[in-house]
């Protein structure tokens, strides 16, 4: 499908972003999304700078108006490795309350786009054992860190304890 003159002038935009590398999907109208980076408030930001009209904000990104098209999803989507490290490494307590505060906080904040990479070999390890446990996440959307978290707690009781697996596997 040939993107529309809308669709390009969105991309272009979003692409202007620094560290913010948009791609559309073949859908009518296209969702656009990014791996890491920007957050959907400053995508948003970009956008509304440019002329769009943004409206209908969510977790990782919002709705825009494009001119030659329905309203536009455009959203950010987190690695799984990203996703399992800020997760993992979070200061929020290993609860359902701490998992909304981690989500509130990832999902509004700007990431590097290159996104995070294991420490170390412990680090490794436990990034592994969490996306297993998790799996079928939805790595854009607002229960991801419920879903880690409840895996986590069901499976090796805390952050502490996948940790202390990791570091016996480890050694």
């Amino acid at each position: 499908m040939t993107p529309t003159p809308g669709t390009l002038r969105l991309l272009a935009t979003l692409g202007a972003v620094p560290e913010l590398a948009p791609r559309a999907d073949n859908a009518f109208p296209p969702t656009v999304t990014w791996d890491d980076g920007p957050s959907g408030w400053t995508a948003a930001k970009a956008l509304a700078a440019g002329g769009f009209t943004v409206g209908e904000h969510f977790w990782g990104g919002a709705l825009a108006d494009v001119p030659d098209l329905e309203p536009c999803v455009f959203q950010r989507v987190l690695r799984p490795w990203t996703a399992a490290l800020l997760y993992l490494h979070s200061a929020e307590p290993d609860t359902a309350e701490g998992d909304a505060a981690v989500a509130a906080r990832v999902f509004g904040m700007d990431l590097p786009g290159e996104g995070y990479q294991p420490r170390g070999p412990e680090d490794e390890l436990a990034v592994h054992l969490l996306l297993g446990e998790a799996e079928g996440c939805d790595f854009a959307g607002e229960a991801l860190f419920e879903t880690m978290g409840t895996a986590v707690r069901r499976t090796f009781g805390d952050r502490n304890g996948l940790f202390e697996v990791a570091r016996r596997v480890v050694i």
